[in-house]
């Protein structure tokens, strides 16, 4: 793969239209996970060293050319790979990052021990999401974890009541729970029962790359599911707050994803900025050596347009459950036609209106849900995975293959080659490159 186009500090910050998140990969794991398609590797020697090293530099040289407003950035979410591996760095990244808003942290429930939370909450964490998966050991062996259930509750209990925010992940997947009798809905009620703030219920993604590969998924099941999971989170003074997450009534919202925009920092993540989105560079040392050689890490830029900005603004509005036509600010002429293209889908019943003419807002049905959980897993493989394997081929370039990935057994994505095609930019000019149809 290429160096990438070649943008500059200013360049990316001219092409941010409003106040913005912070988003930070740490893409280093003691033991990787095969369920897990994120970027992640295993540290070696003094890589560690060098990848906060250049971290912290492309954060300042963002932060030099006014990425963060006078304000600071509106939120700071630390994912990975296992953002808690490294503590005294994380706290360092922590303290470089001005910020008004919440500042999140993903942690490893192995990590999630009482002295290191109170770590975490003095470097001003106010959100942690512990990835727990499952509270049963045979749903923790199916997915490789290197933790038990008794782990994961012990991490949770220690984290409810020392942050005001405390999220757990739970993975669902309708084959290995039909098998295990039921565990995903076990494990949501005791989520429940100890007071957590939100639980995020991610379904199984079989990435073609990972060793869980390719898979029919039973969507009706898989519907169900859902479905007795909502009545349980209803019965115990929770909501459905978002396609798939869970909040307690009252509590704010934990997420990474819907962001209106985010500035990405580190291998692997990635930036919307309202008409374009960057990916930066998989490759730990590729992205070490961007940076040392002076330019950014970015290795796919697509420019979306006004049009396409509107789509990306109000299918994330849709995941959290609510589309508010009057908020998705800055995409005339397309924001005014917004309502009429909503029709269809209040025809179908996917989606019921409320509120007045000119401040209408649609929400998502039952059945809206289930048509988004859909969407979001065709989405998904259309388009994350075809070029998350054409990024985790940097590592093999490197000679770190991953024993846990095959990019050549991925779907092969026909929209990402086509969106690639259309909106993919080589240059700062913004002409449109012939990179992406190579690839």
């Amino acid at each position: 793969m290429g160096a990438g186009p070649a943008l500059e500090p200013e360049t990316v910050v001219a092409m941010l239209d409003g106040p913005a998140g912070a988003y930070v990969h740490i893409p280093f794991c003691s033991r990787i996970c095969p369920f897990c398609p994120y970027n992640k590797v295993v540290p070696r020697g003094e890589q560690p060293s060098r990848y906060f090293t250049a971290l912290t530099r492309e954060i300042g040289e963002l932060l030099d050319a006014g990425v963060a407003g006078t304000d600071g950035f509106t939120s700071v979410y630390v994912g990975g790979g296992t953002p808690t591996l490294f503590p005294e760095d994380l706290a360092v990244l922590l303290a470089l990052l001005p910020c008004s808003g919440e500042r999140a942290v993903e942690c490893l429930p192995t990590h999630a021990t009482p002295p290191r939370l109170a770590d975490l909450r003095r470097a001003g964490v106010t959100a942690v999401s512990i990835g727990a998966q499952s509270f049963h050991d045979e749903v923790l062996r199916v997915l490789r974890r290197p933790h038990d259930g008794a782990t994961a509750r012990a991490a949770v209990r220690a984290a409810v009541g020392r942050f005001p925010l405390v999220d757990v992940d739970l993975i669902v997947d309708v084959t290995i729970d039909d098998r295990l009798g039921g565990a995903f809905l076990a494990d949501l009620a005791e989520c429940l029962a100890m007071g957590v703030d939100q639980v995020s219920t991610y379904p199984l993604m079989r990435f073609g790359y990972t060793p869980f590969g390719q898979a029919h998924h039973e969507r009706r099941r898989e519907h169900e599911v859902l479905a007795e999971a909502t009545r349980l989170a209803d019965g115990l003074g929770y909501e459905r707050r978002s396609v798939w997450t869970f909040n307690r009534v009252g509590t704010p919202t934990y997420t990474s994803i819907t962001r209106r925009r985010f500035v990405g920092f580190g291998a692997g993540a990635s930036s919307y900025l309202g008409r374009d989105f960057l990916v930066e560079h998989f490759g730990v040392q590729t992205y070490i050596d961007a940076l040392a050689a002076g330019r950014l890490p970015v290795a796919h830029w697509l420019h979306l347009g006004a049009l396409g900005g509107l789509g990306y603004d109000a299918f994330w509005q849709a995941y959290g459950g609510l589309i508010s036509p009057s908020s998705l600010v800055g995409y005339q002429p397309w924001q005014r036609a917004l309502p009429a293209v909503l029709v269809p889908l209040q025809l179908a019943g996917l989606l019921s209106r409320e509120g007045t003419a000119d401040q209408a807002q649609y929400r998502l049905t039952p059945r809206g849900f289930d048509r988004y959980h859909d969407l979001e897993r065709w989405v998904t493989y259309q388009l994350i995975e075809p070029l998350w394997a054409q990024m985790l081929a940097e590592h093999a370039a490197e000679g770190n293959a991953l024993a846990w990935a095959d990019p050549g057994r991925a779907r092969r994505g026909t929209a990402w080659r086509l969106a690639a095609r259309l909106l993919e930019r080589d240059e700062v000019t913004g002409t449109r490159g012939t990179s992406a149809a190579r690839r």
